[in-house]
């Protein structure tokens, strides 16, 4: 999301080109211009940390988050089942971040489809893992393939490249699961950049 923003508003000069990794533009607004929002995705775990554990961890009532998970999430989120004691990656998160996605306060000043109408410079898209139940409408993934098309759309539009890449089998976080492929992907993509 950084990227997509200094893609699109950053002083001329300073960003040359922008890699979007599995970004969730649109899935990440409460009210998207396009496809589901984050209330239709990842969104209502999001809802249960900030409950149950709190701002900065201020409540910490994993338990009650264990016991609550099963009435609390909808029907599509049914094998979501946290462990009985936090990780550790849970432990270094801030739910405060996730409640922020949740009301939509983290981006209530920057409409995705305005800033992709404004990209100044070519675009790297590299989309991840995704499923949409057909029963529901629910989402798993950072992006659906039709906000996809809709991301690139816009940024062609405004004038720019936009070379998109799809990689199913990796999870949110490419340079995490594979920073080779991540890296190569990558560095070969910026090879190929005018000047």
């Amino acid at each position: 999301m950084l990227a997509a923003w200094l893609s699109a508003y950053a002083p001329p000069g300073l960003v040359r080109a922008a890699h979007y990794e599995d970004p969730p533009l649109f899935a990440s607004e409460v009210n998207p211009a396009y496809g589901h929002s984050i209330r239709q995705a990842i969104g209502p775990i999001f809802a249960l940390w900030s409950k149950y554990l709190g701002d900065q961890w201020s409540v910490g009532n994993w338990a009650g988050m264990v016991a609550g998970a099963a009435d609390e999430l909808p029907p599509a989120m049914a094998n979501f089942r946290p462990p009985e004691a936090p990780p550790q990656n849970l432990k270094e998160y801030d739910p405060e971040w996730g409640r922020a996605f949740w009301t939509g306060s983290v981006g209530a000043s920057c409409d995705h489809a305005r800033m992709l109408k404004a990209v100044k410079v070519p675009v790297l898209f590299t989309h991840h893992f995704r499923h949409a139940d057909e029963a529901t409408g629910f989402h798993m993934g950072a992006i659906s393939d039709l906000q996809a098309a809709k991301v690139r759309a816009l940024i062609e539009a405004a004038g720019q490249p936009c070379d998109y890449r799809s990689f199913p089998q990796m999870g949110h976080s490419m340079h995490g699961q594979d920073p080779q492929l991540f890296a190569d992907t990558l560095a070969g993509w910026a090879a190929g950049l005018p000047g």
